[in-house]
């Protein structure tokens, strides 16, 4: 089930490279953030435990997406927000800070959860992840442009 977030991540990015050497790193951001939040409200309600395996396989390939175009949009923000002699500093603490993220995620999964995979559990999460593509779609779209 994980097959296809990590094929459109890898996919992805190609076409968010080629978008952020023409846009920067805003529009990944927001379609990035724009997938979380489309991904999320299907696992939130269109998905029970008698869905179609094809149909979970299409929501999973939809929260790929925002594993390149935001995985690449963060990281030119980060490098364009740093000072050149900070740029080294910047790296380290955005990869730290995506390992607490990744902690974050782990104790978020086992909270919504409370046991067992469930539907209601895995419909908890689907709501989590739109409340945070929501957020983070709303700050890229107000984003400040950085020249």
């Amino acid at each position: 089930m994980v097959l296809p977030i990590a094929t459109l991540g890898a996919l992805t990015i190609v076409v968010a490279t080629r978008i952020a050497h023409r846009k920067g790193p805003r529009p990944l951001l927001v379609v990035g953030s724009a997938g979380l939040l489309v991904g999320g409200l299907a696992l939130a309600l269109a998905v029970h435990s008698a869905t179609p395996i094809v149909v979970l396989v299409l929501i999973s390939a939809v929260l790929g997406v925002p594993n390149g175009f935001n995985s690449l949009g963060n990281q030119l923000s980060v490098y364009r927000a740093a000072p050149a002699e900070a740029t080294g500093s910047a790296s380290g603490l955005f990869r730290t800070s995506q390992y607490v993220g990744a902690n974050f995620a782990a104790v978020a999964i086992a909270l919504v959860f409370a046991g067992p995979a469930s539907d209601p559990g895995l419909h908890r999460m689907g709501a989590l992840v739109a409340i945070i593509g929501a957020i983070l779609l709303i700050d890229a779209v107000l984003m400040r442009r950085r020249p």
